[in-house]
């Protein structure tokens, strides 16, 4: 997982691109920082809770197939693709 540090680094990168572009000027920097950040995190643990489904759905199969394989590859991605959907995303 990407550490807290990281993700301001990153946020601060994109704030002061936008902002260099003219396309918005902050009023308050910090507290866009706060929000990129939750929006980060809440990002990232949506996905997490979505791997851990796909992952589940496959491995509760009355045969799954083994774990890294090919077959269990694409049943992953199908699986997660379509939680990301039903989650809108």
């Amino acid at each position: 997982m990407i550490s807290e540090e990281k993700i301001g680094h990153i946020l601060h990168l994109m704030l002061d691109g936008i902002e260099k572009a003219g396309l918005v000027q902050y009023p308050n920097k910090d507290e866009a920082v706060r929000e990129g950040r939750k929006v980060c995190f809440q990002y990232v643990s949506n996905m997490t809770q979505v791997a851990e489904i796909a992952h589940h759905r496959i491995t509760s199969q009355k045969n799954p197939p083994p774990e890294y394989s090919p077959q269990f590859e694409v049943l992953y991605q199908k699986y997660y693709e379509e939680e990301m959907k039903k989650r809108g995303g």
